[in-house]
C-alpha cells in the first residue's frame, strides 16, 4: 500500500486527523522511514489498530507474529529462496492448510507461487514487513556458526587455510548473523590457541561459535580488504569502512584493528542510520514534560546544549534525533565529526582530518564562515574548542556537542577546569543531557516478582512494601538473556537563571545538583528507578550503569547534615541567644534560617 493509500485508508477511517497524517508524513520524510512506522513512533495510533485498519482495505486479516515459534518442520515445507521471493513466512499448518503471514496477501501470482512449492492448500494473513523479516531470520539462521564451519572446513586445503571462496562464506555469514542478532559491534580476537568471536549485542558481548585457528590470517585479510586496508601491514594499527547488504538491510561497516601479541584484533562497527533517527519520542524520557523541555531547548535560536556520557551511551543518537527534529529547508546545520558515522540528508557533515588541518577547532573556526544557523561538535576535547563553540553560541548560533561526565551538573566543572571563565559557560550553556543506555526486559517471558526489603530500601522505595516489578525469565526470543533491546535513562539540566547567577558566580557542582533538583531535575539513578517501577527493566540493571549516581546522592546527602551540624556550631558559640530564642531542627531545609538570624544577630553588634 503506497503512502497515499495508507493516508487516505486512515483519514477515511476516522482514526487519525489530516493534521496528525501531515505530522507523520512530515516525520517520515525527515527520517527516511515508512509513514506507518512514524504513525506508530509518533503514538498516533497503536500498532494493532494501524494493521487491522490496513488489513481491512486489503480484504484480509491480519494477524502479529512477532515472537510466535515456528516449528522446525516448516522448513522442510517452506524454502529461504521462497520466502525471500514472495515477502512471506508459513505459520502454522491447521486442518491440512498452510498458513502464510504476507507483507502483500492481495498478490495472487505471489500466492500461486507459494501453493506450486509447497503443495498446500493456502490460508493467507496479512502481519508488517519486520514481524516477516524476524520470523525468517529465525527459522532460517543456521545453528550457530559451528556447522558451517565444519561444513566449509571439509573444502580446505592441505596446509589447512581456508578456500578463499570459504572464507568469503565465512565472512559473509559473520556480518549476516550479527545484522540478524541486531549486533553493534564484531569482536575477532586472535588468542593463542584460538579465534575468538564476540557481538556486542545490547550492550553486552555475547560469545559465537569460533572458525579454526588456521583460517584467522584469511579472514584477517578479507575483512582488511573489503574495508580498504593494507592488508600486508600487521605491525600498526590501521581503520577502515566498507558497505555490505545483509537480508535486504545495506549497512555500514567502521573497522579498526589493533596489533596484539598473537595477532591482529578486528572491531567491525555496525552503522544502520535507522537505529540513530528513531525520533526523540522513542528515546526512552520518561515522562511527556521532559520530551517537552528538551523540544523546547533544541528549537531556541543560540546557545549550547551539551549531551554527557561515557562511551555507549547514546549520544550520538540524541544528538542526531535531534538535529533530524529540526532539519528543515530553512536551517543549515553543519555537523564536525570524529569520524562522520551516519550519512544524513540535508546536512553537511564535516569529518575532523588533523593531518590535512581540520581539527575541532580549525574546522570550528571554518564552519562560523559558511553562514550557519546550527552547529554540532563531535566533542569538546579542549580550550580551544570549547571557547570556539562558546563565541558561536554567543554570536547567534546553536551549538550541539558532547562532554564526558559523569552526570549533567558536572559539566560546568568540566568547562571551567578545561579553562573557560564561569561567566562565559553561564552566558552560553542552556541545557545539559546526560544520558545511560540501560537493557529492556524482553516482553515475550516477562514475569513479575517481589522486590526484598534491602533492595526497596537501597532505591529508596520502603513505603512501597507490596511493589511488583519485573524480570525476564529467558526464551529463545532473548537468546535467554532476558532482556531485548535497550531504552535511555536521562537526566536533563535546563540553565534556568536562578542556576545561570550560579554558575556566574562559581557556585559548586553539589550547590548546583540541588538547585537544579528543587527545580524539578531527575536524576539518572531515579529515571531508572521509575523506568523500574513502570516494568521497563530491573533494578540490576540500572545499577549496572549508574549505581555510582545514587551513591553520590547519599554522599550529598551525608555531606549536607555535615555542613549543617559545623554551621550549628559555629551558631552556638559565636551566638547562643540565637539558639535559645527557637528551638529548631538539625537538617538542611534550616541551614539558610540558621544563616540568616546569625547574621541578623552580628549585625546587630
Amino acid at each position: 500500500m503506497s503512502d497515499n493509500e495508507l493516508k487516505e485508508t486512515l483519514i477515511s477511517s476516522n482514526l487519525v486527523t489530516p493534521e496528525e497524517m501531515e505530522k507523520a508524513s512530515d516525520e517520515a520524510a525527515k527520517l527516511n522511514v515508512t509513514l506507518e512506522k512514524a504513525v506508530i513512533d509518533l503514538h498516533i495510533l497503536e500498532k494493532d489498530a494501524l494493521y487491522s485498519v490496513v488489513a481491512a482495505k486489503m480484504g484480509v486479516s491480519y494477524r502479529s507474529i512477532a515472537g510466535i515459534e515456528v516449528s522446525e518442520d516448516m522448513a522442510k515445507v517452506y524454502s529461504e529462496e521462497l520466502s525471500s521471493s514472495t515477502k512471506s513466512v508459513p505459520v502454522e499448518i491447521k486442518d491440512g492448510v498452510l498458513h502464510v503471514a504476507m507483507e502483500d496477501p492481495t498478490d495472487i501470482s505471489l500466492i500461486d507461487q507459494i501453493q506450486l512449492f509447497t503443495n498446500y492448500p493456502i490460508e493467507v494473513v496479512y502481519s508488517p514487513a519486520d514481524e516477516i523479516a524476524e520470523i525468517k531470520n529465525k527459522m532460517f539462521t543456521r545453528d550457530g556458526a559451528a556447522s558451517l564451519f565444519a561444513e566449509l572446513q571439509g573444502g580446505t586445503s592441505e596446509s589447512g587455510k581456508g578456500e578463499a571462496t570459504s572464507i568469503v562464506k565465512i565472512v559473509d555469514l559473520i556480518i549476516t548473523q550479527a545484522v540478524r542478532d541486531r549486533a553493534s559491534d564484531i569482536h575477532i580476537e586472535p588468542e593463542e590457541n584460538i579465534t575468538r568471536i564476540r557481538f556486542r549485542i545490547d550492550g553486552i558481548l555475547h560469545e559465537i561459535p569460533s572458525p579454526p585457528k588456521d583460517w584467522e590470517p584469511a579472514i584477517t585479510s578479507r575483512v582488511k580488504v573489503l574495508s580498504g586496508m593494507d592488508i600486508a601491514e600487521s605491525r600498526t594499527p590501521q581503520d577502515g569502512h566498507f558497505q555490505q547488504k545483509a537480508d535486504d538491510k545495506v549497512i555500514d561497516f567502521r573497522v579498526s584493528t589493533l596489533p596484539t601479541i598473537h595477532g591482529e584484533n578486528l572491531v567491525l562497527r555496525l552503522l544502520d542510520t535507522a537505529s540513530v533517527t528513531i525520533g526523540l519520542e522513542r528515546m526512552g524520557f520518561s515522562s511527556y514534560e521532559d520530551l517537552k523541555h528538551y523540544e523546547e531547548l533544541i528549537v531556541r535560536p543560540y546557545g549550547i546544549i551539551l549531551s554527557t556520557g561515557p562511551t555507549g551511551s547514546g549520544k550520538t543518537t540524541t544528538l542526531y534525533s535531534a538535529l533530524t527534529r529540526i532539519n528543515t529547508v530553512d536551517t543549515n546545520i553543519i555537523t564536525l565529526e570524529d569520524p562522520v558515522e551516519y550519512r544524513l540528508g540535508m546536512i553537511r557533515q564535516v569529518q575532523v582530518n588533523p593531518k590535512a588541518g581540520i581539527t575541532f577547532a580549525n574546522g570550528l573556526r571554518a564552519i562560523l564562515r559558511q553562514d550557519p544557523d546550527v552547529i554540532m561538535v563531535g566533542e569538546i576535547r579542549d580550550l580551544e574548542t570549547a571557547r570556539m563553540a562558546i563565541q558561536a553560541a554567543l554570536t547567534g548560533h546553536l551549538v550541539f556537542s558532547t562532554l564526558h561526565t559523569n552526570d549533567s551538573t558536572s559539566s560546568v566543572a568540566r568547562l571551567v577546569d578545561m579553562g573557560v571563565e564561569s561567566f562565559l559557560v553561564a552566558a552560553s550553556l542552556i541545557g545539559v543531557m546526560a544520558q545511560r543506555l540501560v537493557r529492556t526486559i524482553c516482553t515475550k517471558c516477562k514475569e513479575p516478582y517481589q522486590p526484598s526489603k534491602v533492595i526497596l530500601k537501597k532505591w529508596g522505595l520502603e513505603d512501597k512494601a507490596d511493589l511488583v516489578v519485573y524480570r525476564g525469565k529467558g526464551c529463545p526470543v532473548c537468546k535467554g538473556t532476558g532482556f531485548r533491546g535497550r531504552t535511555g535513562l536521562f537526566e536533563l539540566l535546563v540553565v534556568t537563571d536562578e542556576i545561570r547567577e550560579m554558575i556566574n558566580q562559581s557556585a559548586s557542582t553539589v550547590a548546583l545538583r540541588k538547585k537544579a533538583q528543587e527545580s524539578g531535575m531527575r536524576m539518572l539513578w531515579e529515571d531508572g528507578r521509575s523506568k523500574v517501577v513502570k516494568g521497563v527493566t530491573t533494578f540490576e540493571e540500572v545499577a549496572r550503569v549508574c549505581e555510582e549516581q545514587a551513591d553520590m546522592a547519599k554522599k550529598a546527602a551525608a555531606a549536607a547534615q555535615i555542613e549543617v551540624k559545623r554551621h550549628v556550631e559555629l551558631a552556638a558559640a559565636a551566638a547562643p541567644e540565637v539558639l535559645k530564642s527557637k528551638d529548631m531542627k538539625v537538617d538542611t531545609a534550616s541551614l539558610e534560617e540558621y544563616r540568616s538570624r546569625i547574621a541578623k544577630w552580628l549585625g546587630g553588634k
